[in-house]
């Protein structure tokens, strides 16, 4: 693994703290449809774009990327999800497991193009999420 994709993987995970501590200040405003949407965007988002980059890093190890990347897609869905209620936290855990799966297949053979996507992507998203509290 090279220092940039290092840098992007690093890079996901300060902007998904950075979230959940903007969020978690503001959580009695989360109602329960939009606490189910953070819930399934975080772990969604961040099980494919962490897949992609340790798949893309280490292809050679693709079974242990997966389960490593599927239990943080859980841990991230189960964390935002447990913002609201438990519902919620089932709906995070439920698109940790599929995004956490479907991650590393992608990043097996991705090109750095689908990474620079995918950085786009989770830095939008979680923008997104964060200006969807204030509307």
């Amino acid at each position: 693994m090279n220092l940039l994709l290092l840098t992007i993987l690093v890079s996901y995970l300060l902007v998904c703290a950075a979230t959940f501590s903007f969020l978690y200040k503001l959580k009695s405003l989360i109602s329960y449809h939009l606490g189910m949407n953070i819930a399934m965007t975080t772990s969604g988002v961040m099980g494919i774009a962490i897949g992609t980059v340790l798949g893309f890093s280490f292809p050679a190890h693709y079974t242990l990327i997966t389960v490593c990347t599927t239990v943080l897609a859980i841990l991230i869905g189960a964390i935002f999800g447990a913002l609201v209620d438990y519902q919620t936290l089932l709906s995070g855990v439920s698109s940790g497991i599929m995004a956490g799966i479907m991650g590393p297949m992608i990043g097996v053979v991705a090109d750095f193009g689908l990474i620079a996507f995918c950085t786009i992507l989770v830095y939008a998203s979680f923008a997104l999420l964060c200006f969807s509290i204030r509307s």
